[in-house]
Order: C-alpha cells, then sequence, then structure tokens
C-alpha cells in the first residue's frame, strides 16, 4: 500500500498537470481585442436605513458649512430645495434643515439670493450581476466536504491520525476563506448590486455655481421606489350619468 507521502506527492502532481493545461488552455483562447479589466479595488456605502441618510446628511451639512465659515454670520441664509416628492428626497430635506441649524448655518424657509439644491439620480444597470461573486459560505461547504473525503479515504483506511482531523482543517481553511471574502468583497453589507443613486448638493446664487458635494451609494432594488417621485393619487371614478327615454303616448 502506498505510503501518505506517496499520495501527497501524486495529487500534487496532478494537481500541477491540471493548472498547465488549464493555463494552456487559456493562452489558446485569447482572442486579438483589449482585455477588460477592473479599476482597483475600491469601496462604496450601502444606504439600507433612514439612519444611513441621517449620516450622509449630517455629512454633507458639515462640508457645506465649511465651505460657507468666512460669509458674515446670518447675512446669506440658505433656502434648501428638492426636485421632488419622493420618500428619499423629502426624508432627507428635513434631516439637512436640521443638520445645517445644528452647525449655525442660517436656513430660510421662503426662497432667498443663495440656495442650497439636492438633487437625486437613480442609476439601474440593466446588465447582469457580475460574475466571480463569492456563494455564502461555500469555502465552508466546500471546505467541510474535502475534509470529510480526506477522512475517508486516508484516515479511516490505515488509521494513521485521529479521525475527524482533515474535516476540522478543511472547516477551518473554509472559514478562513468566506471571512476573507465578506471583507475583501463587501457580502457582509449584503454585497454589490446593480442599483445606485448619485446624491448632489449644489450651492447656488442666481446664475453662479458656488460650491458643491457629491455622494454615491448602492441601494438594493427593491428599495428604488423610495428615490422616484410619489405617483399622484389615482382620479375619482366618474359618476354615471343616467338618461331617460322618452316614449310618445
Amino acid at each position: 500500500m502506498p505510503s501518505i507521502l506517496h499520495r501527497h506527492a501524486a495529487a500534487a502532481a496532478a494537481a500541477a498537470a491540471l493548472l498547465g493545461a488549464a493555463t494552456l488552455l487559456s493562452g489558446c483562447g485569447t482572442l486579438d481585442v483589449p482585455r477588460a479589466d477592473n479599476y482597483p479595488a475600491t469601496g462604496q456605502k450601502k444606504a439600507r436605513a433612514v439612519h444611513h441618510w441621517d449620516v450622509l446628511a449630517g455629512d454633507v451639512a458639515g462640508r457645506v458649512a465649511e465651505k460657507i465659515a468666512s460669509w458674515p454670520e446670518g447675512e446669506y441664509p440658505l433656502y434648501v430645495t428638492v426636485p421632488d416628492n419622493s420618500s428619499f428626497n423629502q426624508g432627507f430635506l428635513k434631516l439637512l434643515k436640521v443638520h445645517l441649524l445644528n452647525r449655525g448655518v442660517a436656513v430660510s424657509t421662503v426662497p432667498t439670493a443663495v440656495e442650497l439644491e439636492v438633487q437625486t439620480q437613480l442609476v439601474q444597470h440593466e446588465s447582469g450581476s457580475p460574475r466571480g461573486l463569492p456563494v455564502p459560505m461555500a469555502g465552508t461547504i466546500i471546505g467541510t466536504g474535502v475534509g470529510v473525503w480526506r477522512d475517508w479515504a486516508v484516515h479511516y483506511s490505515d488509521r494513521t491520525l485521529l479521525p475527524g482531523v482533515a474535516t476540522a482543517l478543511g472547516v477551518g481553511a473554509g472559514v478562513a476563506l468566506d471571512m476573507a471574502q465578506l471583507y475583501t468583497q463587501g457580502a457582509a453589507a449584503g454585497g454589490p448590486t446593480r442599483t445606485e443613486v448619485l446624491i448632489t448638493s449644489t450651492l447656488k446664487s442666481h446664475d453662479r455655481y458656488l460650491a458643491g458635494t457629491a455622494d454615491l451609494y448602492y441601494i438594493e432594488r427593491a428599495d428604488a421606489v423610495l428615490y422616484q417621485p410619489a405617483l399622484p393619487p389615482a382620479p375619482p371614478p366618474a359618476t354615471p350619468v343616467k338618461t331617460w327615454r322618452v316614449v310618445a303616448p
């Protein structure tokens, strides 16, 4: 019966051969066109609660207050506007006013010479989800399966190690892989989505833009309705008109 070292050596040789064949095949299948490269890894927040709107409103208010810090105090009150009555715009308008006031910024209830205009753009990508996203706990599942197979094929056959050692090692490696994917690919936050929202705020006076901010967020597709204008109420049903037919005597 071959030793455990011989088995490991044979398995390693087979894996190396498969990797070399895959590399050769991938090289032969390359098209004569520029390849698609990804941008360097970055992070983007996902808005999933009103609290996240409040955090954004506080951040925008802080940046606006910083930009107008040199203005004479209270001389140029801001008139804050949003374009429509979507749930987000109405909630964000209230939160932003409160944060501005808390930072000592004068806010007007009527139009003034300086307007802080908030705009929201919903972006829904129609292409499919990016390939290569992690399946939740896939590494743990695979590690468990590999470990159980190794326990059965090796450790139970000659009893060289305690039963379950390979399973424990496989599960541990799988958990470590899954935790790394949760961190690097954002799966712990629900993963990236194909629906995003762009939120801009511009400070303007008459025909001049004075300053601005821009923020990008992932949102769940089901939450897109929160960023769209509310539909007007349906008109009441028409009252039926009664008619009478006059019959000659």
